[in-house]
């Protein structure tokens, strides 16, 4: 054979082992509501992914308008995404539905075989809880962000207040610390400077009722009734209600009018606001354009340290339960959760609380602020929302109704309750979700 014709055949030879292994390649199809900032640390964490398992093609297609109708119109067409992303209060609905795969036989032999991500043990065990259901596991955690309360030091600092104490603290020790934030400073007999921020929402609602001894649902999650309801419960939402009155948070129509209840925080005209870790993100944007903010955390105040309490909400990556390869997702979706890939979006992109112990205790000695929202998760609960179907959307609307009625309609807190509690028990034995 001539020169020429040996290099010839030795090119063919080359393309057809290159074009070999492209065919040869799995590919697996990535789905998220990301947006740009957050797109972007997910592909570069899918880079490393395909870079450390060749083997795998992966297809990034973030969708950042109506999700779940794009994602539950695909598994129903046998077209779905090898992996998706599920808010934890989605998963009783996509499991009653059966679109999704128990990921824990995969795990497990993942594990064995050392594969980034499935050691569950590096989890903070409240966020592993958050996508079971009895002995399955359905997502891995993302991330997460625990709801507290955020001050500004500014404004107790003007007002020769104490700080929240760093262990926790009573609600009659919040009532008194917001009525000593609370000033009328333009003479006008009405207070323009507020102690916090009144909670309607009900992402907040539930989590301060915890802290205050309730609970909003049965164990068994088949009725609200003698709970949402329970004099404990009405006892709590007065208590706030009664500091609302008093002119110790501004109504929600005030801080609707006056920019809303983050802009009163930056500016200083709310000392307090009870949200998730997420506000952090904003507050230190807010101080890279040069706003004179020192923001302090704190736990919900607790009506005793036995019932200290909050909330921690999460996503997670799933894995459809018509995928081809089961196996494969899974492997991205733990990667996608693993500690290269939280350190990323959490302890560089410092989008949320990691959901790696590791990786968010070195978030804590960077942020004195994260360092709080962690120390959290030692008492954290699971979201109502991933345990029953029932919370989304049919108690988070019939709580929205349930406060309207206190605020503008004239009814009392048990008044309201007893309402909410018998409309949601309505669904719940029609099976409405």
């Amino acid at each position: 054979m001539d020169r020429a014709r040996y290099s010839r055949f030795f090119i063919v030879v080359i393309l057809l082992i290159l074009s070999s292994f492209a065919i040869g390649a799995t590919k697996l199809r990535v789905t998220t509501w990301a947006g740009a900032e957050e797109a972007a640390l997910d592909e570069a964490i899918i880079a490393e992914f395909m870079r450390l398992n060749p083997e795998y093609e992966v297809v990034y297609e973030p969708v950042p308008g109506d999700y779940y109708q794009k994602i539950l119109t695909d598994i129903g067409a046998g077209t779905p995404p090898d992996v998706i992303l599920l808010d934890a209060e989605m998963i009783p609905a996509f499991v009653e539905g059966k679109y999704l795969t128990d990921i824990n036989p995969f795990i497990s032999r993942l594990s064995r075989e050392g594969a980034s991500g499935t050691n569950l043990d590096e989890y903070f065990p409240v966020l592993v809880d958050i996508f079971r259901s009895g002995r399955s596991l359905y997502a891995l955690p993302k991330d997460t962000s625990p709801i507290g309360i955020f001050y500004n030091k500014n404004v107790f600092d003007q007002f020769g207040v104490p700080y929240p104490p760093e262990n926790g603290w009573t609600m009659e020790e919040f009532a008194e610390t917001v009525k000593k934030l609370s000033k009328d400073t333009d003479g006008d007999g009405k207070n323009d400077v507020w102690g916090f921020s009144f909670p309607s929402w009900v992402g907040v609602v539930v989590p301060i009722l915890w802290a205050g001894g309730g609970e909003v649902f049965s164990p068994d999650f088949t009725k609200t009734s003698g709970y949402l309801n329970s004099d404990v419960n009405v006892g709590t939402y007065n208590f706030y209600m009664d500091l609302l009155a008093k002119g110790y948070a501004p109504t929600p129509q005030e801080a609707s009018s006056l920019g809303g209840a983050s802009a009163l925080f930056y500016t200083g005209k709310v000392a307090m606001i009870i949200t998730g870790r997420w506000f952090n993100v904003s507050i230190k944007s807010q101080i890279a354009k040069g706003a004179d903010l020192k923001v302090g955390g704190a736990s919900i105040p607790y009506a005793s340290e036995e019932s200290k309490a909050t909330i921690t909400y999460a996503s997670g990556w799933a894995v459809p339960s018509n995928v081809a390869d089961k196996s494969g997702a899974t492997k991205l979706a733990a990667f996608l959760s693993s500690e290269y890939a939280q350190t990323k979006r959490c302890l560089e992109g410092g989008l949320a609380v990691s959901a790696i112990r590791s990786i968010a205790e070195l978030q804590a000695a960077k942020d004195a602020l994260d360092s709080t929202f962690i120390g959290m998760l030692d008492y954290a609960r699971v979201p109502v929302g991933s345990l029953t179907k029932y919370y989304r959307p049919q108690f988070e609307d019939t709580w929205a109704e349930a406060f309207d009625r206190m605020n503008v309609g004239g009814e009392t807190v048990k008044q309201a309750m007893d309402w909410a509690a018998a409309t949601i028990d309505q669904y719940i034995e029609k099976g409405e979700k």
